[in-house]
């Protein structure tokens, strides 16, 4: 479908992300890169040595810290601002089928090779997307809880819960980093995902698109 206008013939788009969600989908983003280079900056020896200690190191701190409290706001945005987006985007991500089993069969040969031919229809979230969000939602807890540990219970809990607690935000960072990299890749350089982007720059993707990436999507749109 398009429509016209002084003779051309323009694309139909349909609205995807509101502005809640775009906002915490960036805050997010600019949140965790801090979070990921702040804390590199602490973890890797030759950073730490050199950048990690006196002023710098300080600073360094200083500025993890703003980054937490900015990830800790995302959901809270979220939920307040947009509660039924929320819910029905977590509905989605925790909802799985025969077709995501499908996707992952398909998703070698599809990005890599370019065929289409046995990937199922998506919905909102293809299942790789789903992934990720599940990634995000099981480690933001994981970050904030031993986080908090790590910020204000220094020397006031069990040497032991510290240990365990550091042990498993190194871990959520490592799965976190390996998935935000290649959702990253893949929404801004892949030549299939071309217009995926578009839909948190700007809340709207064209009609085609969706039809063609998330056709499950698009016929619960066109049924309403």
């Amino acid at each position: 479908m398009a429509n016209k206008q002084s003779g051309a013939t323009v694309p139909k788009e349909l609205l995807m992300f509101n502005t809640t969600q775009r906002f915490v989908h960036w805050l997010h983003t600019a949140a965790f890169v801090l979070l990921m280079t702040t804390g590199a900056i602490l973890y890797i020896p030759w950073f730490s040595q050199s950048v990690g200690l006196g002023t710098g190191g300080y600073t360094v701190r200083f500025l993890h810290r703003i980054g937490a409290v900015a990830f800790m706001l995302v959901p809270i945005i979220y939920i307040v601002f947009a509660p039924k987006e929320w819910l029905a985007s977590m509905k989605r991500i925790f909802t799985w089928s025969k077709d995501d089993l499908g996707w992952l069969k398909a998703a070698p040969a599809y990005y890599f090779l370019g065929d289409e031919k046995a990937m199922p229809p998506q919905d909102k979230y293809n299942t790789g997307q789903k992934l990720f969000y599940l990634t995000v939602v099981i480690c933001m807890v994981g970050f904030i809880v031993t986080g908090l540990i790590m910020w204000f219970g220094k020397g006031g809990v069990p040497a032991e819960l510290f240990r365990w607690s550091v042990f498993l935000h190194d871990l959520c960072t490592i799965a976190y980093g390996a998935f935000f990299l290649v959702h990253f890749m893949l929404s801004v350089m892949h030549p299939l995902m071309k217009g995926a982007i578009n839909g948190m720059l700007f809340g709207w993707m064209q009609e085609e698109y969706v039809k063609h990436h998330h056709a499950r999507y698009y016929e619960e749109l066109t049924s309403k």
